[in-house]
């Protein structure tokens, strides 16, 4: 895996040969590559807080999330819901966006109910509500910028998701 070259809190790491997307950020690799002629293109090419939609998307559509899931999986699931609360929280900065730092209150409660380490048989759905109210923040914010809501199966074919199990479940 490539190293990453960026300053935290900088915006994306910057390229490097096999490294990282220049519009995303995602290692290279994470969201299966589409092709339009020669040109390799991002499908968050355009949009509004592309890091923090591919960053949701890219746990949405995890391992973490399928039947056969093991606790490695979970475990690493857990981490990067972390990581994103994190990047969310940087992008929240100064804003006055009351709603969006509710959201995101609720998000780091239930991603701390949700440590799968605990043991606890709650952690997958606790998990899920983290991950859920991190995708009402970013919504959020992109309402705040007068943009339509981001739709996570829009992005699904860049993904190695044939389902998403337990989606509407909780």
């Amino acid at each position: 895996m490539a190293k990453k070259t960026g300053k935290p809190g900088k915006g994306p790491p910057a390229p490097e040969s096999g490294g990282y997307c220049q519009t995303c950020g995602l290692e290279s690799g994470v969201h299966r590559e589409q092709h339009t002629g020669e040109k390799r293109e991002c499908p968050y090419i355009g949009l509004a807080y592309p890091e923090l939609r591919a960053g949701h998307d890219r746990i949405y559509f995890g391992p973490w999330r399928k039947m056969d899931a093991g606790p490695a999986d979970v475990v690493r699931a857990y981490n990067q819901i972390g990581r994103h609360l994190n990047s969310i929280e940087r992008v929240l900065g100064g804003l006055d966006l009351p709603a969006a730092r509710r959201d995101h209150l609720k998000a780091v409660e239930a991603y701390r109910l949700g440590d799968p380490r605990d043991d606890s048989q709650e952690a997958l759905r606790f998990m899920d509500n983290a991950l859920s109210y991190a995708h009402r923040v970013i919504d959020d914010l992109l309402h705040e910028r007068g943009f339509p809501s981001h739709a996570p199966m829009e992005f699904a074919e860049w993904y190695d998701a044939v389902e998403v199990p337990f989606r509407d479940e909780w």
